[in-house]
């Protein structure tokens, strides 16, 4: 319980922060593998425990990222979190990664849970945004995880995107602009010229 509860302060205090400009951004370059892979183990066992299974969908050969590693762990997790809680015994949970069209990178998480509505979609996305449905009252929750996640991912100048439908799952999209790609350019000049 008093974690919980500390986890719900460092919550509303990480929001306040992000309103107010004062939480800057500890950026370094990282693989999107190796933060998924980092990510596991909070998850991994409420999952088992849950009887969810989770099955990662990384393309290869995927660029590095310029973020702020702590920043994508806390929404990656509170994705994952949201999606494991919403999502019943014997069902799926899909997290992705690939290039996306306009040269920037899309980081997926996939549930085949309880869903949403599409004018519920907007109430989930507030701080304190909670789903008044029979469904989403049997779920604990602050109702912090997806407002947080959004702020996070919009100070990277990244979109959350939320594709849901009730009965049949929930996809949120972590849309990375490409200015947050490593891409090794080869400047015009270098190398021996064609007429040589």
């Amino acid at each position: 319980s008093g974690q919980h509860l500390l986890a719900i302060i460092n919550d509303i205090l990480d929001l306040s922060r992000i309103e107010e400009g004062q939480d800057g951004l500890e950026e370094s370059e990282n693989a999107v593998g190796d933060i998924i892979e980092a990510c596991m183990p909070l998850v991994r066992e409420r999952a088992a425990t849950a009887e969810i299974r989770i099955i990662l969908d990384v393309a290869a050969n995927l660029p590095l990222l310029i973020i702020d590693l702590r920043r994508v762990k806390q929404i990656l997790i509170n994705l994952m979190s949201n999606a494991i809680k919403f999502t019943e015994s014997g069902g799926r949970i899909t997290m992705g990664a690939m290039l996306d069209p306009t040269g920037g990178m899309e980081i997926s998480v996939a549930d085949t849970g309880i869903g949403m509505r599409e004018e519920d979609l907007h109430k989930a996305m507030e701080p304190f945004g909670r789903i008044d449905s029979s469904l989403a009252r049997r779920y604990e929750g602050t109702g912090l995880g997806l407002s947080l996640a959004k702020q996070l991912t919009e100070a990277h100048g990244g979109r959350l995107l939320i594709d849901s439908q009730p009965g049949i799952g929930t996809t949120v999209r972590l849309m990375l602009p490409p200015e947050r790609l490593v891409t090794k350019n080869v400047m015009p000049d270098e190398g021996p010229a064609a007429d040589e």
